[in-house]
């Protein structure tokens, strides 16, 4: 995918109040977590130091879980419907999380006059360039939450999808005329003659190769091939009326042979589990017309 399109994208990750949350809470946890753990940007000598009590050293930790839990739950529930950052492309929202940053920078620095900063300096809070300093390390703390929950939504996405998939294909395994099982499926060659023929429950998938398809099948639980001089666009007109559905320009496979869908490498396939399980590439432009034909199942 290029760079631009991806950015073009809209940007769904936060766009539910329980993805929100997550953000949030996940966010607020993993700074008290990461400054406490590893005490960065010279916090270990702060905490070290004499002059900083147990209160302070409380009180500084407490500031910050308010500023990331307040400043975010603000941010996403309000300042975003405001500033009409609730519908967003990718591009758009990656601004909003520089902007969203600033905030809780300012926020801090708000709370900095309540809750005074480790060693009691507050000439130093004044200082536009620590403020500065406050602002990127706002960033960077905010990296590994903010692509840890859009990692997770995606996988909870793909999950979603994968096992949704799963039911409405047994489902119209289920629907399906087991007569209809027996049939006859043919396979013509380019002057229309009969080339090839096999029951429907035995064709797996077909192949397109340039003038040729290849013919995928089980005889005598063995996957084996027949070529058939044919364009793949022909043998799809006769198929209209089969659980038989193009997953890929180059790809055709009986719905009633496939057991689910994974991800491998990035990209989409279709599992027919045989002696050794066969993929069957899926693209995204497909993908909604096998969704369509099994939802018209469904209802039907």
């Amino acid at each position: 995918m290029k760079i631009n399109t991806f950015l073009n994208q809209p940007f769904h990750f936060f766009s539910t109040k329980r993805r929100k949350w997550l953000y949030i809470i996940s966010t607020t946890v993993f700074a008290l977590v990461f400054l406490g753990l590893f005490q960065p940007y010279g916090l270990s000598e702060e905490i070290e130091n004499p002059i900083n009590s147990s209160t302070s050293i409380f009180l500084f930790f407490l500031s910050v879980s308010i500023t990331s839990f307040i400043g975010l739950a603000f941010s996403q529930f309000f300042a975003r419907k405001w500033l009409n950052f609730e519908h967003v492309t990718t591009k758009k929202y990656i601004v909003w999380f520089f902007i969203e940053a600033f905030g809780m920078t300012l926020l801090s620095f708000m709370f900095s006059f309540f809750i005074p900063d480790l060693g009691d300096d507050f000439e130093k809070e004044l200082n536009i360039m620590f403020q500065i300093k406050i602002y990127f390390k706002t960033i960077f703390i905010l990296l590994f939450p903010f692509f840890g929950c859009i990692i997770y939504v995606l996988i909870k996405d793909l999950s979603y999808e994968i096992s949704e998939l799963e039911e409405e294909l047994s489902r119209f395994k289920n629907q399906f005329n087991p007569s209809k099982k027996e049939e006859l499926l043919v396979f013509k060659d380019e002057n229309n003659n009969v080339d090839f023929s096999i029951e429907l429950e035995n064709f797996l998938f077909a192949e397109s190769s340039n003038q040729y398809i290849v013919v995928y099948y089980l005889s005598a639980e063995l996957v084996k091939k027949h070529i058939v001089r044919n364009r793949m666009k022909n043998f799809i007109t006769q198929i209209e009326n089969l659980p038989i559905i193009q997953c890929h320009r180059s790809y055709t496979v009986n719905l009633l042979n496939v057991n689910q869908k994974v991800k491998k490498e990035g990209k989409q396939f279709l599992a027919i589990n045989v002696l050794e399980p066969l993929l069957v590439p899926i693209s995204k432009s497909y993908l909604n017309v096998i969704n369509q034909k099994l939802s018209t199942s469904k209802n039907s």
